[in-house]
């Protein structure tokens, strides 16, 4: 409007660009923090695209509101020992196959006030102290004698092993929660790998359902004691990935990581894998002879509909960082928008994802960040389990879901 009456040296001259060369290639995660998240994954599945992933806890149970000098009485006697674990209502796998989980104890102490990582493990004795073999149902409740309870698994824990821990009353290992926890150090909750089939399953450690529980009685009276998860206590995800199985492409993509010829990259949750960007030749947009403003820089990422199932649905949302000469990863100034601005969660219908780094591309070309690259990933990589195929940006006809940068700019004069 006005093209006809504006000065020429006046216009506004936009331009559009959607060939910005980009390279892809997927890479391992090195690790990920786990300790004391919110929710926790315990689990095992197949997956024809990325190979077996599991998922195992490290956690202690703490002596609750701060109980001191705890006495079960002379007449006490042990009648069962549970172990609950409560549901959270979403999973990622086949909840219809048979699933088994063992519980071993502890031999290595953890800490509420350090680090934990995925592939840390804990030392614990080999001899199992509690096991289930079940088919997981998070979202049905379960009926009691006297109640409705919402969905937790259960775990019946070897009398003598439960024995030891009740014949501690009104001993000094029960004198207060610092003396349980330096008697026992707590459990390593782990799934069997080998079963065909799986989910990864998602628990609420800090519900009051999740609990190890005893049950007994005196002379007098039917009783009952539980040791809890709290915010005092420390608990950690240990992830493990045996990619044996996996899709070709990705076996090659981790064993020579760098840009290639593949038509599709990867990415998983729970320390699995990322890819990798790159824009080689942004020194182009740096040598048109003017400076521009990015007006608009937007990743366009396409899932292949065909490598998701019911079962393995895709990531939710995902979103990218920066990287420094060290490799170093930072967030983009454009995560800090709303998210209607930054985008990256998934269209169900399209399978696509749009992650608008604006701000992140002018300081690209303003000079005030370095070009080393971005890494791919999942939103919430350690409370979820979703994975994805994902077109590169290979620049070939039959790569129909081609990754891309829709970038828009302003020429300044």
């Amino acid at each position: 409007m006005g093209l006809d009456v504006q000065p020429a040296g006046e216009l506004i001259d936009l331009q559009t660009e959607d060939t910005v060369t980009v390279e892809t290639y997927t890479v391992r995660e090195d690790s990920l923090r786990t300790d004391e998240s919110p929710i926790v994954q315990i689990g095992s599945y197949n997956d024809p695209d990325f190979g077996r992933v599991s998922a195992g806890l490290f956690t202690q149970f703490s002596v609750p509101n701060s109980l001191t000098n705890l006495d079960f009485g002379s007449t006490a006697v042990l009648d069962s020992t549970i172990l609950q674990l409560k549901y959270d209502y979403d999973f990622y796998g086949d909840t219809t196959t048979a699933m088994h989980f063992s519980v071993y104890q502890m031999t290595e102490d953890i800490y509420k006030d350090s680090e934990y990582y995925s592939n840390h493990s804990k030392q614990f004795y080999p001899t199992i102290v509690g096991d289930t073999l079940f088919t997981p149902h998070p979202r049905t409740y379960v009926p009691t004698s006297s109640d409705t309870l919402p969905p937790y698994l259960s775990f019946h824990i070897n009398s003598s092993f439960a024995q030891q821990i009740f014949g501690q009353s009104g001993g000094p290992n029960l004198a207060s929660n610092a003396a349980f926890l330096d008697y026992f150090k707590g459990f390593y909750i782990a799934p069997d790998s080998t079963l065909p089939g799986g989910s990864m399953l998602r628990f609420n450690l800090l519900d009051s359902l999740t609990r190890f529980t005893f049950y007994y009685h005196t002379s007098t009276d039917t009783l009952r004691f539980s040791f809890v998860v709290n915010t005092g206590s420390a608990y950690y995800s240990y992830f493990n990935h045996n990619y044996n199985g996996a899709a070709s492409s990705l076996l090659t993509q981790l064993a020579s990581p760098g840009p290639n010829t593949d038509n599709e990259v990867y990415i998983q949750a729970c320390a699995g894998v990322k890819t990798k960007i790159l824009f080689p030749y942004l020194n182009n947009l740096r040598s048109l002879g003017y400076p521009i403003a990015i007006n608009k820089a937007e990743l366009v990422i396409k899932a292949d509909p065909s490598q998701s199932t019911a079962d393995l649905p895709v990531n939710k949302q995902l979103y990218a960082v920066y990287l420094d000469s060290a490799g170093h990863q930072f967030l983009m100034t454009d995560m800090f928008e709303n998210s209607v601005y930054y985008g990256g969660s998934v269209n169900t219908t399209t399978s696509e994802y749009h992650i608008n780094m604006a701000r992140y591309f002018q300081q690209l070309m303003n000079g005030t960040l370095p070009n080393y690259g971005l890494y791919l990933k999942e939103v919430s990589p350690v409370e979820y389990s979703r994975r994805a195929v994902i077109g590169s940006g290979r620049n070939d006809p039959t790569n129909t879901y081609k990754m891309y940068l829709h970038l828009v700019y302003t020429r300044i004069n």
